[in-house]
């Protein structure tokens, strides 16, 4: 299986009002742009939101079972309000929703047939991360993700610059990944991710089919905290009917 790899710095962060595609890196069959996520950075108010729900997490709603981290605390959080999905969530998931597909867009933007659909922010959770743990490459069954790093405590220089790290082709310890592509006669892109401390507040928000993974830090008992979250399409009656007529979703739903 072949692997090609690009990284990305956060010297191309957009602000979150701002939101923008990456660059178009490549123009091939794997991705061709523009690349399907968004890498924006939360504003303060969005980051001041989170924390208040970090702190009001319960300990013991765990949703280790449900998820695929190799992280020994990871907690379910609330969005009170509704407010991180009304004021920073749904404006990435219209202008997801619209760019996926020339239909989408025309019965939407230009016939008007249609409002966009309805999407619920189902699943929030915090990742209280500690050096060797890890998310192994794995994709999550919603329509759309997300992660913001809310504290990074280790910088990629000094993750790369390990001795297990210097010499290698590919250093990807501390890293944030995707990965693109199917093998065989396509090769598997991965595009990489280098955090430090100055990506605090960074949030990168994709399609839930995009696969991803988190490598480990080392050289610190400072925790990497991390909140994530599903975004699902919400069932209603003419889409069900809808989905009963053409065929099954391309997006997983909430009823």
């Amino acid at each position: 299986m072949k692997l090609a790899r690009e990284d990305k710095r956060n010297k191309d962060v957009e602000p979150l009002k701002e939101i923008k595609t990456q660059k178009e890196y490549f123009n091939d069959p794997v991705l061709g742009p523009p690349a399907p996520w968004l890498d924006t950075r939360a504003t303060e108010e969005t980051m001041d939101h989170l924390w208040n729900n970090i702190n009001h997490s319960v300990p013991g709603d765990r949703i280790k079972k449900k998820l695929a981290g190799n992280i020994l605390k990871s907690y379910f959080i609330q969005d009170k309000d509704n407010w991180l999905y009304e004021n920073v969530l749904k404006s990435m998931v219209e202008y997801l929703w619209l760019r996926e597909s020339w239909s989408h867009y025309f019965d939407i933007a230009v016939a008007k047939q249609r409002p966009v659909p309805e999407f619920r922010l189902h699943e929030l959770w915090v990742n209280f991360q500690k050096q060797h743990e890890f998310n192994p490459p794995h994709f999550h069954e919603a329509a759309y993700s997300f992660v913001v790093f809310m504290k990074i405590p280790t910088h990629w220089k000094e993750q790369h610059a390990l001795p297990m790290n210097v010499d290698s082709n590919a250093p990807c310890a501390s890293d944030f990944q995707f990965l693109m592509g199917q093998g065989d006669q396509n090769p598997v892109r991965t595009i990489t991710f280098p955090l430090g401390p100055e990506d605090k507040g960074r949030m990168l928000f994709f399609p839930s089919w995009l696969v991803h993974a988190v490598y480990p830090f080392y050289g610190t008992e400072e925790e990497r905290i991390t909140v994530s979250g599903n975004i699902y399409l919400q069932e209603s009656t003419q889409h069900k009917a809808e989905r009963l007529l053409y065929g099954k979703d391309s997006f997983q739903t909430q009823k």
